[in-house]
């Protein structure tokens, strides 16, 4: 039974995850997402780590598109993949799992948020 078989036999049976499971799951999830983009970073922040958005600043100082763009570029490259999931049932990643997915779709947006407001503070 591949996974969209299981989607569509669970949405006819009743979900028993609890609201407080749901708030356990959701600070699991930032936890770790925190810890993944304190490593992930310090790749990409280039000048000692004191450039956090580097990484995307950088596809603007090459021209080619705004960095607002570049975050929407690699946002929309997770989501296909989790949709690709969603489709197939599998990753064809080995080492990058549906949920490593989902807290870089996770990091992307916060990334994206700081950005934003870094950038209307200036």
């Amino acid at each position: 039974m591949n996974l969209l078989n299981v989607l569509v036999v669970s949405e006819a049976q009743e979900l028993i995850m609890t609201r407080d499971e749901l708030l356990r799951h959701h600070s699991d999830l930032c936890t770790q997402a925190r810890e993944l983009m304190n490593l992930k970073n310090r790749d990409y922040a280039g000048a000692g780590g004191s450039e956090p958005f580097a990484n995307f600043t950088r596809c603007e100082a090459m021209g080619i598109c705004r960095t607002e763009e570049g975050f929407l570029v690699r946002i929309t490259d997770k989501m296909s993949r989790l949709s690709s999931f969603i489709q197939s049932g599998k990753m064809h990643v080995e080492d990058e799992s549906f949920q490593d997915t989902c807290l870089d779709v996770i990091n992307y947006m916060i990334l994206l948020s700081a950005y934003l407001k870094d950038k209307d503070a200036e």
